[in-house]
């Protein structure tokens, strides 16, 4: 799996301990993240509703939509992770149709992993 990084974003990885909170639902829209290295919770009421696996994209709704966090996102282990703003968003998906290829494929799973779940599909 492609990552930000490997997309020559120009970003430097930063790292998060363990247990930290990388944001909280409600908090304003300033970038989403590439996960270089670890793992990452969402949660959604205290309700973990997807954990985040290196290589993995987050915080892409809020910055997709310009509103609010729609849940909070917890480092479960260290993590490296690299952030791409709204500006550096739009100018990726506009020069990188691989970039914005992959974005659809993050949403979509995550829609069908979602009905899935709601589902009680075994597939889940």
């Amino acid at each position: 799996m492609r990552t930000i990084q490997s997309l020559d974003f120009p970003g430097e990885a930063k790292s998060v301990a363990a247990g930290t909170i990388i944001f909280r639902v409600d908090d304003p829209p300033d970038c989403m993240y590439s996960l270089v290295e670890g793992e990452v919770d969402i949660l959604i009421k205290d309700v973990l509703v997807d954990t985040i696996h290196a290589g993995g994209l987050f915080g892409e709704m809020a910055v997709i939509e310009n509103d609010r966090r729609a849940a909070t996102a917890v480092a479960r282990t260290d993590v490296k992770l690299v952030a791409l703003d709204q500006r550096q968003f739009q100018d990726l998906v506009q020069r990188s149709p691989a970039f914005a290829m992959r974005m659809m494929r993050v949403l979509s799973d995550r829609v069908r992993r979602l009905n899935a779940k709601l589902s009680l599909n075994p597939r889940a």
